[in-house]
């Protein structure tokens, strides 16, 4: 499969559950996996699902404006990142977000896994992935995005 159709089914589906069911994300997560979430660090994927279903509001809606992958690693892996807005119920305006998501295969299901996810609302995203040899600088407030080799 393309990586580009590849990433853009991963992101679809990934905020559709969050949407819908955040509880049914733990599929897409292992005990290794880490969400770095408002500068809080959550390894596993209970820890992780129960994070973002603690989240205090009622319903969210996820709005996708850019996503961009590359792939990463010898055994398959891929770097997604995703721009968007998020509204959430009770406010006028949506805020905009950065998520990245550097993948591992898990063949035994026949999808992607997360192994790393840094989720920001409306700020400054600074990743740096060693593993991967680049450097993802992202400014949300004005929409650029500038990628660096190593």
């Amino acid at each position: 499969m393309d990586p580009e159709k590849e990433a853009k089914t991963f992101v679809e589906n990934y905020y559709k559950t969050f949407d819908s069911d955040p509880a049914a994300l733990a599929i897409m997560y292992q005990e290794g996996s880490m969400l770095t979430f408002a500068g809080q660090k959550i390894q596993g994927s209970q820890d992780i699902v129960a994070k973002l279903t603690s989240l205090p509001y009622e319903q969210c809606k996820h709005a996708i404006t850019t996503v961009d992958c590359q792939p990463c690693g010898p055994a398959g892996g891929m770097l997604v990142f995703v721009n968007g807005d998020l509204q959430l119920d009770g406010q006028q305006q949506a805020v905009k977000f950065s998520q990245v998501f550097p993948q591992t295969p898990n063949e035994p299901y026949g999808m992607s896994v997360i192994a790393r996810t840094v989720f920001v609302v409306g700020s400054s995203m600074v990743f740096i992935a060693p593993a991967f040899g680049f450097l993802i600088f992202h400014i949300a407030v004005c929409g650029s995005r500038q990628r660096y080799r190593k």
